[in-house]
């Protein structure tokens, strides 16, 4: 045994026959290769089961055939009892296949046959012992495994608030205009952004976001890109300084978009892309326009329910450097509605495998249309939760998110 990786904790070894004399000369067996084990007895199933309650037994060797709980029935048990591994080692004069097959249904590890080998009791024993460090070694590993898995998820989780602290204000009142949004990622972190942003005293800046893949990658993408567009609307790229009054200009979308398309191209090891809207709305006379970059296709719905679907558009950002943008003009009317939204929306399945599809998000908008913009939204996350009803896997398989402009009157 001294191959053995030993360590100074004695290996409890459980000793379960009905007859003294047996369980003493197993003892003496076990006694006889060093100082290795401590000895536990029982004379039957019953008062073995509670010496295993009372102690951390590492190996059972059981005879068969007992009085009250034989040995099969005290390997059932004992697999219910324990939390830990407890190596079974079965003895009997049986030798059928029947009998063999029923000890192994018991959760017996190993056999052995009366009238018992020494060595072959020290071969049993060693393997007993062998599978009861790997289990350790296993158990140890797992335990440093739930702890980097908590702390991953705990820097995830942080990253979450970090992310949803970019999103619009709640309570961001901004003339004229009524926004509303909603953001529901598929894991921790998503890849999908949205925001609204005053520039001026006459135009909002408005966009929706959707970095290819999920996950962290995506996210941190995301978060920049938020940081560059809504952070910009200082001075930077949505807004930038010129000598005179008034001492700014609003950068055209098609610009906004191309210079991002010029920052964050593709490479062999960032194989990453992203689609988005940009725009800007003048809140007083409801004029807009906006570049459409491989995004699904913006929708707007008139006071009256008439649909206006936005099909133009370019390609993702991130694609090719030489990529060339466009800017599509758009009007709001009093009480029309400009929706931007993910395609996790209009590709959310159900469990048949249907998409939910723009046709039926145009038709929900549409009937809901009469509604506050905000029961509208919440109508729409109702209709997705219903559709994953009966899906096995909880929540969404992508980050969905949804942003909406309504000029007042």
């Amino acid at each position: 045994m001294d191959e053995i990786l030993r360590t100074s904790k004695k290996l409890p070894i459980l000793i379960v026959d009905d007859s003294t004399s047996y369980r003493r000369l197993l003892a003496r067996h076990l006694q006889s290769w060093g100082d290795y084990y401590t000895i536990f007895e029982a004379e039957d199933g019953a008062q073995a089961i509670e010496v295993i309650k009372e102690n951390n037994i590492g190996i059972v060797i059981s005879d068969w055939e007992m009085p009250n709980i034989n040995g099969p029935e005290l390997c059932r048990t004992l697999r219910e009892l324990t939390p830990h591994y407890v190596y079974f080692i079965l003895i009997t004069s049986r030798g059928t296949a029947e009998d063999l097959i029923l000890g192994m249904e018991a959760g017996a590890d190993d056999f052995l046959t009366k009238p018992i080998n020494q060595q072959e009791l020290r071969v049993r024993v060693r393997a007993g012992e062998r599978i009861l460090q790997l289990e350790a070694r296993l158990e140890e590993k797992n335990h440093s495994l739930n702890q980097a898995y908590q702390l991953i998820e705990n820097d995830l989780k942080a990253a979450a608030d970090m992310q949803a602290s970019l999103l619009p204000q709640e309570k961001l009142n901004i003339a004229h205009i009524e926004c509303e949004w909603f953001f529901l990622p598929s894991l921790f972190v998503s890849g999908d952004m949205l925001n609204f942003f005053r520039l001026d005293h006459e135009y909002i800046g408005f966009y929706s976001v959707d970095v290819s893949g999920h996950g962290v990658k995506s996210a941190m993408l995301s978060v920049i890109l938020s940081r560059v567009l809504s952070h910009g609307s200082t001075h930077g790229l949505v807004k930038r300084k010129i000598p005179d009054f008034p001492y700014y200009s609003i950068t055209s979308p098609a610009e906004v978009v191309s210079e991002l398309n010029a920052q964050y191209q593709m490479t062999e090891d960032n194989n990453i892309y992203f689609t988005m809207v940009y725009g800007i709305l003048n809140i007083w006379t409801g004029e807009g326009k906006l570049t459409r970059a491989g995004h699904p296709s913006p929708v707007i719905i008139d006071k009256d329910g008439a649909v206006t679907v936005i099909e133009e558009g370019d390609i993702p950002v991130g694609f090719m450097i030489d990529s060339q943008y466009h800017e599509i003009p758009f009007h709001l009317s009093k009480g029309s509605r400009l929706y931007l939204y993910t395609d996790g929306i209009t590709e959310c399945e159900n469990a048949a495998q249907r998409l939910f599809g723009e046709e039926q998000m145009i038709e929900l908008l549409k009937k809901h249309h009469h509604q506050a913009l905000n029961e509208t939204l919440q109508n729409l996350q109702k209709a997705l939760s219903l559709w994953r009803k009966n899906m096995i896997k909880k929540g969404f398989d992508d980050d969905i998110s949804m942003l909406a402009l309504q000029l007042e009157g």
